[in-house]
C-alpha cells in the first residue's frame, strides 16, 4: 500500500510539473505513458507469486506522429533529397508495414550513404518494426547518424526517442543533453528539446525517489 502512495504522489508531482510549465498536450502522452509504464512494473514486482504480462513496446512511449514529425522537419528540413523517403516510410509504418519501411529506409541509406538523417530514420523505423526494442541494426544507424553529423541535434535527439521507447530513459539523457547542447540559438527546435529534458530529468529523479522508498 505504501509503494501505491508513493507512486501516487509520483504522478501527482509530475502533473503538477506539467500544469506550471504549460506543456502540450503531446507531452503529457509522454510523461503520463512513463508512469503507466511504471505503474504496470510496480504491480508485477510488487506480486512475485503472479505471473507478468507482457509490455507492449514500440510507440506506447510515442509523443504522436505529428510531433516527431514536425520536430523532425525542423532539424532537417522540409524540401530536401529525403523527405519523399520519410514520407513514404512512415505512411507504411501507421499500415503496419514495418517491414517495409525497413526495406525502404535500408535502400535509401545506399542509394545516399553519407546523409546522416536517413540513418536516423533507419533507426526510428526499425524501433517501430522491432516493437521498441532497440536492436542491433537500430543503434547501428544511430551511431552512424552521429558519426556523419557529429554536430547536429537531430541525430542525437532520435537517438534518446529511441532509448526511451526501449525504456532506457537513463541512457537517452546524455543524447537529449548533448542534442540541446549543439542548438543553434536561432534553430524553432530547441525549446521543444529544454522542455523534454526538464521533464525527463524530472521524471528519472522522482522514479528515483519512488523506488528508493518501496
Amino acid at each position: 500500500m505504501t509503494g501505491w502512495l508513493i507512486l501516487g504522489g509520483v504522478a501527482v508531482a509530475v502533473i503538477g510539473v506539467l500544469l506550471a510549465m504549460g506543456v502540450s498536450r503531446g507531452l503529457w502522452t509522454f510523461v503520463l505513458a512513463a508512469l503507466t509504464l511504471g505503474a504496470a512494473g510496480y504491480a508485477w514486482q510488487g506480486h512475485p507469486g503472479l505471473p507478468g504480462a507482457p509490455v507492449t513496446h514500440g510507440t506506447i512511449m510515442a509523443e504522436g506522429d505529428a510531433q516527431m514529425v514536425e520536430l523532425r522537419e525542423q532539424m532537417f528540413g522540409k524540401l530536401t533529397y529525403e523527405r519523399p523517403y520519410f514520407l513514404a516510410a512512415d505512411a507504411l509504418v501507421r499500415k503496419g508495414s514495418t517491414e517495409s519501411a525497413v526495406k525502404l529506409m535500408l535502400a535509401a541509406v545506399r542509394h545516399q550513404p553519407q546523409t546522416a538523417s536517413l540513418w536516423t530514420w533507419l533507426g526510428m523505423v526499425y524501433i517501430e518494426h522491432d516493437e521498441g526494442d532497440l536492436s542491433p541494426p537500430a543503434r547501428l544507424a544511430f551511431e552512424r547518424a552521429i558519426t556523419l553529423a557529429p554536430d547536429h541535434s537531430g541525430p542525437q535527439f532520435f537517438y534518446g526517442v529511441a532509448l526511451i521507447r526501449a525504456n532506457r530513459f537513463k541512457a537517452a539523457r546524455p543524447h537529449w543533453a548533448r542534442a540541446l547542447a549543439l542548438c543553434s540559438p536561432e534553430a524553432t527546435f530547441c525549446d521543444g528539446i529544454r522542455q523534454r529534458l526538464v521533464l525527463l530529468d524530472r521524471f528519472i529523479m522522482l522514479s528515483e525517489e519512488a523506488s528508493g522508498h518501496e
